[in-house]
């Protein structure tokens, strides 16, 4: 009798830089449900903080993280970077120079806008139009429709309240993480 043995496909690798461990939490949830929709791509999140406070430094640091880990492993297939459009909005010069250096080291930027709350504002039902105009009003927003949240929130909590359905929801609203999820697979 021969067995058969199974192929197992090799997993696209991909970066995900995040500014903090609330976007880390969510890098990995997308990771889950990358991995629950079978899908052969892995992401490799990772914080860019502490020592890189402004989207500036945060690309500037991406590059060198992503260049080590390709010099040990393979190269990834996509790069991609969420960040707070609110640390930047004020200043049109760092806007061009987040877009120039992002397209030099051909990593995508994942503008979160104005900040990450809000995004993830924007995964829960009914709430996919909200645009809070700062970072304090999406807070105050996202804790008035779920006062559980709490920063950094855990994967397994946020689990609890996005899934693939509230995933989408956010794309269709937001360009930028739109076509990060196409390319990964997660969104069709």
């Amino acid at each position: 009798m021969t067995r058969r043995r199974r192929i197992i496909q090799p997993k696209k690798p991909v970066y995900l830089g995040c500014e903090g461990e609330s976007e880390v939490a969510y890098g990995q949830l997308l990771n889950d449900l990358l991995r629950s929709a079978d899908l052969p791509v892995h992401l490799h999140v990772e914080a860019l903080a502490p020592g890189a406070g402004d989207p500036l430094s945060r690309i500037e640091r991406a590059h060198v993280r992503i260049a080590g880990r390709e010099r040990r492993r393979a190269r990834f297939r996509l790069k991609a970077i969420l960040l707070d459009s609110d640390q930047i909005a004020a200043v049109p010069r760092q806007i061009a120079e987040a877009k120039r250096l992002a397209s030099q080291y051909d990593i995508r930027l994942i503008w979160q806008q104005p900040c990450h709350e809000a995004l993830l504002l924007r995964h829960m039902p009914n709430f996919s139009d909200r645009r809070p105009p700062t970072s304090q009003v999406a807070e105050q927003q996202l804790k008035r429709i779920w006062p559980q949240y709490e920063k950094p929130m855990a994967r397994t909590i946020l689990a609890e309240r996005i899934d693939h359905a509230a995933v989408r929801r956010a794309a269709a609203v937001e360009p930028d993480l739109r076509a990060f999820l196409e390319w990964i697979g997660l969104m069709p």
